[in-house]
């Protein structure tokens, strides 16, 4: 079974997720690949990832994503810092390495950011960074301050083969215990199911019982959307910390210029709900509290496929 990676399988999985728990988003709405939304959009509410968006500020109608919270393996990397298993946390190293077109640099930074405040409850107060090919966003290896003196590295890259697997990998440094969401000692995602046939080599994995079918990063999107319609009123903290991580990765490539560490500006309006918001941000078949109140009866609808590209949505 191949991967269920096209827009019109998002939105799809999505409408199943609000039938099943009975959300009834406001305005119709609909999951784009990234970007900015186009001028026709209108009362089009468009959920996309924030590391594809170039803009400190989307337009209204847009809700900048951070889908990466909702990976499983990011979820229970939290819960271990939540629940103080891996306490007092030292340090973050994290790596991440593509070839480029499944993000560019500044999308992977901006993703590891976040997941660097997110997972430890501190944001960056300070930065350096060393990146080769600046203009051209080939690495970057950047080392963050965080507030109470925890360190975090974040090697980045996008010079891997056409085609290759992402390589990435997260660790957490503490004074009692350590924790990683890859197995010790690799960087290569396991898959669940190896096939050798006459077609060629196959591999699947199924990540979410409920969004069967799609990879892990678009059953994060569909999550990320789904919590995003189910609770707009968090939609203010992602847009804050969407201007906050554009303005990190800008000091980043700063820092490079000038072969300087820079501080990184923040304000208690920043972090509010950013940084740590309550709860883990993720649906109730993830572990959150299944009678979370659920959004005023409204008539909600998505972009049927048929009519995305009259709508001004990609063919």
């Amino acid at each position: 079974m191949l991967p269920m990676t096209t827009r019109s399988h998002w939105n799809d999985a999505l409408a199943g997720l609000l039938e099943k728990y009975g959300v009834q988003p406001c305005s119709p709405w609909r999951i784009a690949e990234g970007g900015e939304p186009p001028d026709d959009a209108g009362d089009v509410l468009t959920l996309a990832s924030g590391s594809s968006m170039t803009e400190p500020d989307p337009r209204e109608m847009t809700v900048p994503l951070l889908p990466w919270r909702h990976e499983r393996r990011f979820i229970e990397l939290r819960r271990l810092v939540d629940d103080e298993t891996v306490t007092p946390l030292l340090m973050c190293r994290f790596t991440r390495l593509t070839d480029g077109r499944e993000a560019p640099l500044e999308a992977i930074l901006y993703r590891e950011f976040d997941l660097i405040e997110w997972l430890s409850g501190t944001p960056i107060v300070g930065l350096y960074a060393s990146m080769a090919g600046i203009d051209e966003g080939r690495a970057a290896n950047v080392i963050a301050r965080l507030t109470g003196g925890a360190i975090a590295s974040v090697e980045a890259g996008t010079t891997l083969p056409v085609g290759a697997t992402v390589r990435d990998r997260h660790e957490l440094i503490a004074r009692r215990g350590v924790a990683s969401d890859r197995v010790v000692d690799t960087q290569v995602v396991q898959s669940s199911v190896y096939a050798w046939t006459d077609a060629g080599h196959e591999q699947h994995t199924d990540v979410d019982a409920e969004l069967f079918g799609l990879d892990a990063a678009a059953a994060a999107l569909v999550r990320a959307a789904y919590d995003a319609l189910r609770r707009p009123e968090s939609n203010v903290a992602l847009r804050r910390q969407h201007r906050r991580l554009r303005r990190l990765v800008e000091l980043a490539h700063e820092s490079a210029r000038r072969g300087e560490r820079l501080a990184a500006e923040a304000t208690e309006r920043d972090l509010k709900g950013a940084v740590r918001p309550g709860g883990t941000g993720v649906s109730p078949v993830h572990g959150q509290d299944a009678h979370a109140t659920l959004q005023p009866p409204c008539t909600g609808h998505s972009i049927p496929p048929e009519d995305e590209e009259k709508e001004g949505g990609a063919p």
